[in-house]
């Protein structure tokens, strides 16, 4: 149980247990872990207790092979009475149901506080209770966590986030596998800034966030995308407080081969572990930089492509959306030594890359828009349009870019080489 507990923290690739004992008894236990939590730099020192009571009754309070209650201090005293007033010596609880099968379920509540820091500037940061479930068996784990406002004050202005939900699940091949499938979803009821004493300058509004990731795995090939969707957006602009409505920015990054992509993170991992920080070149052996240059060369030449699925927004003259993605069509026939000389000369490295792009935008949407940046801008439509760098199709302006082999084309007009 107490070698489990050490490996799922290190695991998170955040905590390092630095040391850790065990007093056993017959009914119950008690694991002290002192944690370093960060990634070298400015680290901070935890005590991690773990009270277990053991099953098959834990407690009388549940059926299965323990409940552990977990208490978190920090080993800095100062640190931890500052934690405890800014809870108002409330602590947060952290539960753990070990079932018979080894499945575990936690569930956490951190209390409403808030901290203020010393000095001058009065800087103030506040919360409402946050709860959450963690779920994890076998190869499989799910994450439910839900924050109902976080709010920061200083003399700089006031920044406040709403009704903030993480909701994720996670799904192993198998016991070695690095990566994964899965999907992961932050939800965000509103954020609001405004500068100091409530200024409108600087201000900026942001209504219903969703950011979601996910990875799939389709012949021995990871696929992976983010995607940021937002109902209403608020800014200052040069002509006063403008809004955009159905902000989209949907990315993603496919056709990765999987085994060379598993053994980079693995080998990325270990020496993260060994070394507490991401490992810089010169820190290497020659076996380590190779390993790692045969896999990422391997990965380049399995011919990933990068897509903006969509960046777009609503204005009231209509839609603004710009796609488009980026190939390495030539990679499958890279060698080690090529690819040395193309990572030395990025202007070698553009021959290997194919962009195709295309700007589609409601002409009354587009005026709005370059109207609300800059007045002059609006005036510069109608050049683009006798140049042929934008194209009138009915009532939308239409740009296509294309580049390959070292040359790019807006809309079938060459630009020259680059």
């Amino acid at each position: 149980m107490a070698q489990t507990l050490e490996a799922q923290l290190e695991a998170t690739g955040y905590a390092q247990v630095k040391s850790s004992t065990y007093q056993r008894g017959l009914l119950s236990s008690t694991q002290t872990m002192n944690v370093s939590l960060g990634k070298g730099t400015q680290d901070v020192a935890l005590i991690v207790v773990n009270h277990i009571q053991h099953g098959p009754l834990p407690g009388l309070r549940a059926v299965g092979n323990a409940v552990i209650e977990t208490e978190i201090r920090f080993a800095d005293p100062v640190l931890q009475a500052r934690a405890e007033q800014a809870l108002g010596n409330r602590r947060p609880t952290i539960r753990t149901v070990v079932g018979l099968g080894g499945d575990t379920s936690t569930h956490l509540d951190i209390p409403a506080g808030t901290l203020t820091e010393e000095g001058d500037d009065g800087a103030a940061l506040s919360w409402q209770a946050m709860s959450g479930d963690i779920q994890s068996g076998g190869l499989k784990s799910s994450t439910r966590l839900n924050w109902p406002e976080l709010k920061i004050t200083s003399e700089g202005g006031t920044l406040t986030l709403s009704s903030m939900a993480l909701n994720g699940n996670a799904a192993r091949e198998n016991a070695e596998d690095p990566l994964g499938v899965g999907e992961q979803v932050l939800t965000l009821g509103s954020a609001a800034y405004s500068g100091p004493s409530g200024s409108s300058r600087d201000a900026l509004t942001l209504k219903d966030l969703k950011v979601s990731s996910s990875s799939t795995l389709r012949d021995d090939f990871y696929h992976g995308g983010v995607q940021y969707n937002i109902g209403q957006l608020g800014f200052s602009a040069p002509g006063g407080l403008q809004s955009l409505t159905n902000v989209q920015l949907h990315l993603s990054l496919g056709h990765l081969s999987r085994e060379p992509l598993a053994r980079l993170v693995k080998t990325l991992q270990t020496l993260g572990q060994q070394t507490g920080t991401v490992p810089e070149a010169e820190d290497l052996t020659e076996a380590q930089r190779q390993a790692l240059t045969d896999d990422a060369l391997a990965v380049l030449k399995g011919g990933p492509v990068f897509a903006i699925d969509r960046l777009s927004f609503t204005q009231p003259g209509g839609d603004i959306v710009l796609t488009g993605k980026a190939e390495l069509p030539g990679a499958s026939e890279l060698d080690a030594e090529t690819a040395h000389m193309l990572a030395s000369s990025p202007q070698l490295a553009l021959g290997l890359i194919k962009v195709q792009a295309q700007f589609r935008a409601a002409e009354p949407a587009l005026r709005e828009l370059l109207a609300t940046l800059s007045p002059k801008a609006a005036t510069s439509l109608e050049s683009l349009v006798e140049i042929g760098y934008l194209e009138r199709q009915d009532n939308e302006l239409i740009s296509n870019l294309a580049f390959g082999g070292g040359e790019a084309s807006i809309n079938g007009q060459a630009l020259g080489a680059f």
